[in-house]
């Protein structure tokens, strides 16, 4: 056994060595005990195999039942937690989204899929929305891979719409002939990724390894450069990136899933022109523990989220080849403006009266949710449609199919 798999006391210490230089909160007890259990998993597969393809690795870290980031319990999501998406930010994200929704209702069957549904929020904003408009759906599906989060998104929508509850059903895999619509929100960022860089006129591929200090990389050669992506060829010697081979298996289940309706995906991401800059030299792959980000994956195994940015050109051919439609792609802002979500927001301010602090809390919101260096700008939505023909209002302003 490698050294600092040796016993527990020792890898806790590894751990905190970790946040040490990473600046980060230390871990507790009870996090060290996580992590360690899932590194020897890890290990196992290691001595098994000789080295772990990257995107093995990240599945575990991320995924391993009862011991993976995703997997286990703890607070990830708002205040507190390692990160906050757009729908614990504001209620406005979910009310103003209503409008697709409905859209889409009139073209299928009012049914909804959220894949990944977080704390559960953005579940009990959009019903209560949807409610006020009189288009509740017959069901509101829930796929979740988190047993502490589906406690979490039970509670929220006991705790706030208890009259609702009968609607929610909670899935373990995708449903066979859905119809309605099919809504993601940062759930393609986390992914599994192969991480490939270009040596010289050759594509290498990264492993994961262990020695006595911990994990490495250990980069093998793959498939020659144009079979993988024809980008490669204008890569400098050097160049690191991600390949989304997850996300093409991810996304052909969405579209076969699928019967009639739309899929709505929220995500940090770019266009393949813009993933593949000749000066995005070392990738998009970041990691978030407790607020802090770094570019460090194989550090805190089971306790930090990796993510990697959406190559949405990806997604829009793969759904388009397995006979989608691509109805729109556009920056988070544009599309939540388009939609009207700074009316929704005068409407809630208007409804608070004279509460000073809660309309300065609704113009904070607002702006995190559309301001370029926040989420309007990096967040991308892009929506496809099967067997149905939708205009979403969201693309009134601005639609980006061109720049796929």
């Amino acid at each position: 056994m490698v050294h600092f798999l040796k016993d527990y006391p020792t890898y806790f210490e590894w751990l905190t060595e970790q946040c040490r230089s990473l600046k980060v909160p230390l871990v507790n007890g009870i996090q060290g005990k996580t992590s360690y259990r899932l590194s020897q998993t890890i290990a196992g597969e290691i001595e098994k195999l000789g080295a772990l393809p990257f995107s093995q690795f990240m599945h575990h870290a991320l995924y391993e039942p009862g011991l993976g980031y995703y997997s286990a319990g703890s607070h990830k999501l708002g205040e507190g937690g390692d990160f906050v998406t757009a729908p614990e930010l504001s209620p406005l994200f979910a009310q103003t989204l209503a409008k697709s929704f409905i859209k889409v209702f009139e073209q299928s069957e009012a049914q909804v899929l959220e894949l990944g549904a977080g704390s559960g929020t953005f579940a009990v904003e959009l019903m209560k929305e949807l409610e006020v408009k009189n288009s509740l759906p017959q069901h509101y599906y829930i796929l979740e891979v988190s047993a502490d989060l589906k406690q979490r998104q039970r509670q929220a929508i006991e705790q706030s719409i208890p009259h609702l509850a009968s609607r929610f059903i909670w899935l373990d895999h995708l449903p066979r002939q859905f119809s309605g619509v099919i809504f993601a929100n940062e759930v393609a960022d986390a992914l599994p990724v192969d991480l490939v860089r270009k040596q010289k006129n050759q594509l290498q591929k990264a492993h994961v390894k262990l020695d006595d200090s911990g994990y490495r990389l250990s980069w093998q050669e793959t498939e020659s450069i144009q079979e993988v992506n024809p980008y490669l060829k204008q890569w400098p010697h050097g160049y690191m990136t991600e390949h989304h081979l997850q996300t093409e298996f991810w996304l052909e289940g969405l579209v076969e899933s699928l019967s009639k309706g739309a899929i709505i995906l929220f995500d940090y991401g770019y266009s393949a022109d813009e993933y593949y800059e000749s000066h995005r030299t070392h990738g998009t792959l970041q990691c978030y523990y407790q607020q802090h980000k770094h570019h460090s994956p194989l550090l805190l195994p089971g306790l930090q989220d990796i993510t990697a940015s959406v190559n949405f050109s990806q997604i829009a051919y793969i759904a388009h080849k397995l006979g989608a439609e691509i109805v729109g792609y556009c920056e988070q802002a544009l599309f939540l403006m388009s939609s009207g979500i700074e009316q929704q927001a005068a409407k809630l301010a208007e409804s608070l009266g004279s509460d000073t602090m809660a309309q300065v809390k609704i113009s904070q919101q607002l702006k995190k949710l559309l301001m370029p260096d926040e989420m309007g700008e990096n967040c991308k939505v892009l929506v496809a449609s099967k067997n149905c023909t939708v205009q979403l209002q969201g693309f009134a302003l601005s639609n980006k199919l061109h720049r796929l």
